[in-house]
Order: structure tokens, then C-alpha cells, then sequence
């Protein structure tokens, strides 16, 4: 009885042939039962856009500086809320002073003594809100107006957001000479440099202050589903702007390598597959945006391609080297 395992290799064989190898080594021929047993399966390609972008770095910051100066801003508005109520007391009881004074009731020191009273508590008045003006002009020095403004806030939900870990606060430092387009907002991000694991980022604000190596401009991003421990370094994708390029978009599990050359395979028709040269592309939330070489309406290969690959290497393998 002859042995199982050659009598289904050489079913694969029979299945498998190279079309015409010497004119398209790129063409292979597989029936019905050899995508069977490989397991082929395809997807239709649909045009789509896709704003080209450019890779960045950052790191995910620790809101504790910014913390810090919430609490000295609040606690110098408490000081300067009572200095203004003090205020208030003091030019009352001066008027009732100066009042009385004019009907003979109070003597002149006395009034004098509420004058210095209320010079005092103006001044006290001045100098608090002097120390908040300080503190904020310090803070935005260093975070921007924006960050500035939510910290300063007796009650603020993005400040909230952040102290409360429900969204973090990531720094992002382009490259030198570069700028972030007006019109981009959102950016992605993710620790390990994974583009189609990559989770959204919301822009805050522009920093005060490049960054002192590269002297690329830094920004401010808030990302809501990031949970990352403070100093983790991070890669950003960052949209370019302008016009959205066209192409396709292909699952991972489609792009398939040979010789350091990405590849894809495209069925051409009920028996017959394609490998096509993928020489430009980059990594999306969906899989690969692929802007030439695969036209919408093509059917790709999204499982079994790397069979396909080996199959077709196989069929070109002259037949006295496969003795």
C-alpha cells in the first residue's frame, strides 16, 4: 500500500503548476481542491484615502509639575480672597471712620489709624495677586497657555482627566525644521512603534520650549486611552497635512516577504494568482495603505499567501534539482 504522506504530496504537486514559468515566474496555477487544501482566502480591495504622514518621538509626561502649581495658584487665590475681603472691611469701617470724624464723634488719630489699616490691607490686596499673576506667567513659560489655563482652574475636566489618570499627557518632539500643519488635530500614537496597534491623540498646544539636542519643535498631546507609565518613550505618526493620497488598504496577514521584497498575491481569475512587488506602503489601524500596484476591485490573497509563495518557489525549481 503505498505511504499516505507522498500520495498527498503528490496531489499538492498535481494541483500546483507554474503558468508559462519561462515568461511570468510571477504567475502561479492553483486548482479548486490545491486553494482547498491551502486554505485560500481572498478579499476585495476598495479605494480609499489616506493623509500621508511622517514618524515622531515622545514621551509620556508626569503631571506632577503641573500639579504643583495648581496648588500654589489656588492656594495664592484663597490668600488673595480673603486680602479682598479684608480689603472691603477696611474701606468700610475708614468711610464710618471719616464719617464720624467729620460730626466730631471720633478723633483724628483714630482716623489715621483706619487709613493705615486700610493702606495695609490694599497693599496685602496687591501683593497676592501679584504672586498669582507670578505663578501663572511661570507656569506658562514652561506648559503654554493652555495647560496654564486648565491648571489654574478651580475646576477643570481636562485638568481633571489628567490628575485622575484617565488620560495622560504626552510631549511630542518633531523633527528640526519641521511643524506641525495647521489642520491636524488628532495624531497616533504607541509605545513599542506598532502603527496598526496605534491609539489616537488629541493636540493640546505647542510648547514654549524646543527640544535642547534636535532643536525639533515640541507639542503638547492628550491621550485618553493611553494608560503607560510616566516616562515611557513613545512613536507618533503625524499627518502631514495637504491632500490624502489614493490606494488601497490590505490586511497584515496579505504582505507576505521574499529576498527583503514585500509581496502580495492577487487572484486573477478561478485558478490563477499574481505576486505583485509592494514597493511602497506603510503601516495603518487597518493593516497597510498601499498607494500603487494594487488596484481597487482586485481580489487579495488574505490567507494562505505565504503557501502560494512557497508553491511558486517550488514550481521554479528546474526538475533535476528535485531528485
Amino acid at each position: 500500500m503505498p505511504n499516505a504522506a507522498l500520495a498527498d504530496d503528490d496531489d499538492a504537486r498535481s494541483s500546483t503548476r507554474q503558468t508559462n514559468p519561462n515568461t511570468d515566474p510571477d504567475i502561479l496555477q492553483l486548482d479548486q481542491t490545491g486553494q482547498r487544501l491551502a486554505g485560500i482566502q481572498t478579499q476585495t480591495l476598495t479605494a480609499v484615502q489616506q493623509t500621508p504622514e511622517f514618524a515622531a518621538y515622545g514621551t509620556v509626561l508626569n503631571p506632577e509639575p503641573l500639579l504643583n502649581i495648581r496648588q500654589q495658584f489656588l492656594a495664592a487665590s484663597a490668600q488673595q480672597d480673603s486680602a479682598k475681603a479684608r480689603y472691603s472691611e477696611a474701606a468700610q469701617n475708614l468711610n464710618r471712620t471719616r464719617d464720624l470724624h467729620q460730626h466730631d464723634i471720633v478723633s483724628t488719630r483714630r482716623l489715621q489709624e483706619q487709613q493705615a489699616i486700610w493702606q495695609a490691607d490694599k497693599a496685602n490686596l496687591a501683593s497676592n495677586s501679584y504672586q498669582q499673576q507670578l505663578i501663572a506667567a511661570n507656569s506658562r513659560l514652561l506648559w503654554g497657555d493652555t495647560l496654564s489655563n486648565w491648571f489654574t482652574k478651580a475646576q477643570d475636566k481636562n485638568a481633571i482627566q489628567l490628575l485622575e489618570h484617565r488620560a495622560q499627557l504626552l510631549q511630542i518632539t518633531l523633527p528640526a525644521n519641521s511643524q506641525l500643519d495647521p489642520s491636524v488635530n488628532v495624531i497616533h500614537i504607541h509605545e513599542r512603534g506598532l502603527r496598526q496597534a496605534a491609539l489616537p491623540a488629541i493636540l493640546i498646544s505647542s510648547a514654549p520650549q524646543v527640544d535642547p539636542v534636535s532643536q525639533g519643535p515640541r507639542y503638547f498631546f492628550k491621550c485618553a486611552d493611553c494608560r503607560l507609565p510616566f516616562g515611557t518613550h513613545i512613536t507618533a505618526w503625524i499627518p502631514e497635512g495637504g491632500r490624502a493620497d489614493s490606494g488601497v488598504t490590505i490586511p497584515q496577514s496579505a504582505l507576505i516577504w521574499h529576498l527583503g521584497q514585500a509581496f502580495a498575491f492577487i487572484k486573477t481569475d478561478a485558478n490563477h494568482f499574481s505576486r505583485c512587488a509592494l514597493n511602497h506602503y506603510s503601516g495603518n489601524s487597518q493593516g497597510y495603505f498601499v498607494a500603487d500596484g494594487l488596484p481597487p476591485g482586485a481580489e487579495i490573497v488574505t490567507t494562505g499567501a505565504q503557501t502560494l509563495l512557497s508553491q511558486q518557489l517550488k514550481g521554479l525549481i528546474p526538475d533535476e534539482d528535485k531528485d
